[in-house]
């Protein structure tokens, strides 16, 4: 691969938003947000919070996975919007900053993906059971002796930890691009608001859940 293209895929990769903003970001940032609940929804996948991921039951209707997504993006790009007002000298669209913060979460699709995996499945159904038996009897705990799905269970916590932080590299990447902010106190006003935005998410989300 020759240096242009790397650097090409670079920019692609945590730089997006110098070429696509707009109603084209947010298009393919909704679809992006929707298509991982849809598949979370097979793969049990719940993004029940801006920052969290976590596998658990497939029951819950679709509905909810998809407004998890939905929730996470809303909540955070209005916190962000908010923020932009406050500390932007310049002007900047409303539909630049939900769009590209809707593609910015495009990585959780890569999740939602992985853990279909049949070996994660498995591994992570054998350590729920293994789990609830622990809170009936906790001298019943033993860790499932599947060494393959161990592994891919692990190949897979590893890849979501790194789907988590490239998420919030480019959540960063299209607010300081969107208002034209940057510099550690920028950085220090952004990191207060994912804090603030994953507990209303959360808390919203807790509601829903209460609600099937």
């Amino acid at each position: 691969m020759t240096s242009s293209s790397s650097f090409r895929l670079s920019h692609f990769l945590f730089q997006p938003f110098v070429r696509i903003a707009g109603l084209e970001s947010l298009l393919l940032g909704l679809a992006a947000v929707l298509l991982a609940g849809w598949v979370g929804s097979w793969s049990g996948v719940h993004f029940d919070g801006v920052l969290d991921v976590h596998v658990g039951t497939k029951a819950p209707p679709l509905w909810l996975f998809l407004a998890e997504g939905i929730i996470d993006w809303l909540t955070l790009g209005i916190i962000l919007y908010a923020a932009g007002k406050l500390l932007s000298r310049t002007a900047f669209r409303a539909i630049d900053l939900f769009g590209t913060q809707a593609l910015a979460r495009w990585p959780m699709l890569l999740v939602s993906l992985a853990c279909l995996t049949p070996a994660f499945q498995r591994f992570n159904a054998q350590l729920i059971e293994a789990i609830t038996k622990m809170g009936v009897d906790p001298t019943k705990f033993a860790m499932p002796a599947d060494g393959m799905g161990a592994a891919v269970f692990g190949a897979v916590t590893v890849l979501m930890l790194a789907c988590i932080v490239w998420m919030v590299v480019l959540l960063w990447k299209s607010f300081s691009h969107c208002c034209n902010l940057s510099g550690g106190k920028h950085l220090a006003a952004f990191i207060l608001c994912l804090l603030i935005a994953e507990v209303a998410s959360k808390a919203l989300i807790v509601h829903l859940f209460k609600l099937i």
